[in-house]
């Protein structure tokens, strides 16, 4: 990954992960529009702010998204203001095609 220094996991393919300064993990890019005839040629390009400042944390992170995201504590990576209500992470962790069942609706 090119945002840790020392990559401890060599040629080993992993995923990379969103942390929002205020909510950590605990936010979800559900979609994404694109209209490639729509041009802004003053539009400025921000940075990233990088609130996973360390190395060691950043590692961590990825660890804990790549190989344990079931136990969803890379969400907790940095301080949050705000996390799922505990009904929100019900839903997010029962698989897609029971979440009719869990809210009381049939399919």
């Amino acid at each position: 990954m090119k945002d840790v220094q020392k990559n401890p996991w060599g040629e080993k393919k992993l995923y990379g992960v969103c942390i929002h300064p205020r909510y950590g993990g605990w936010f979800a890019i559900r979609g994404v529009l694109i209209f490639p005839d729509v041009q802004v040629p003053s539009l400025e390009q921000k940075l990233p702010v990088d609130c996973v400042s360390t190395d060691e944390k950043k590692i961590q992170l990825l660890n804990r998204f790549n190989f344990h995201w079931q136990d969803w504590t890379y969400r907790d990576i940095i301080d949050v203001e705000e996390r799922y209500s505990e009904e929100q992470m019900q839903y997010f962790a029962t698989p897609p095609a029971e979440r009719f069942k869990l809210l009381g609706l049939t399919k």
